[in-house]
């Protein structure tokens, strides 16, 4: 049986994000896809969210703070005011930042070769939840792996996929668009992982730095 869709109303929010801090998983709005929800702090509910998506273990969660501010707990760079021009560009919005992770990022799941993927969203529904919780949620598209290519996942398809293995869907907000979030690697060598939303050349207009990577987090 499908999980619950919940109106997004500010019950039905406060609601969800109970259940996440319970370690409960629930499906959000993001300022893309719709997404997998849950606390990084706890084993539970991420490796859940592993086995009912076949998420290979190699691929990290990323890690969504609602504060702009909030990268320096989680991430650090000996440039500093490079990731505070990309944060002052792009954030809140659909725009992750790999970054090395510092000793506060919770979970091996959202870690990866000492990074951390962070990105904070502009979704109103997405923000209301979070306002809920005292600390940043792990998020990943709700749909089981390498079948939302090229293709928005909506609450129809999250339902498809993973409505009977979580406990909420949350219903309304922007729909997010038929682009991924940029991932933009600032770890090492500035380059593109994924292209989305956020252009190269968006980004280039901000610190010009960036060629366009090969590689997929």
């Amino acid at each position: 049986m499908d999980a619950p869709v919940l109106e997004p109303t500010s019950g039905n929010l406060r609601r969800a994000a109970d259940c996440v801090a319970d370690g409960g998983v629930v499906v959000a709005p993001s300022d893309t896809n719709l997404a997998l929800t849950v606390d990084p702090w706890q084993d539970e509910p991420i490796e859940r969210v592993y086995e009912m998506t076949d998420r290979p273990a190699e691929k990290p969660l990323t890690m969504f703070v609602r504060d702009p501010g909030e990268w320096r707990t989680y991430g650090t760079h000996e440039d500093p005011t490079l990731v505070e021009e990309f944060v002052e560009a792009f954030w809140p919005g659909p725009l992750n930042l790999v970054l090395s992770a510092t000793d506060a990022v919770p979970h091996e799941r959202v870690r990866k070769d000492g990074t951390v993927a962070i990105g904070c969203l502009s979704n109103p529904t997405w923000r209301d939840l979070v306002s809920h919780l005292d600390r940043p949620v792990a998020m990943t598209s709700a749909n089981r792996a390498g079948e939302a290519d090229d293709r928005l996942v909506d609450l129809t398809f999250a339902r498809e996929q993973v409505g009977e293995h979580v406990d909420y869907l949350i219903e309304g907000g922007p729909r997010g668009t038929t682009e991924s979030s940029t991932i933009l690697d600032l770890s090492g060598e500035p380059s593109v992982l994924r292209s989305g939303d956020v252009t190269a050349d968006d980004l280039n207009r901000v610190a010009d730095v960036i060629p366009v990577g090969d590689g997929e987090r």
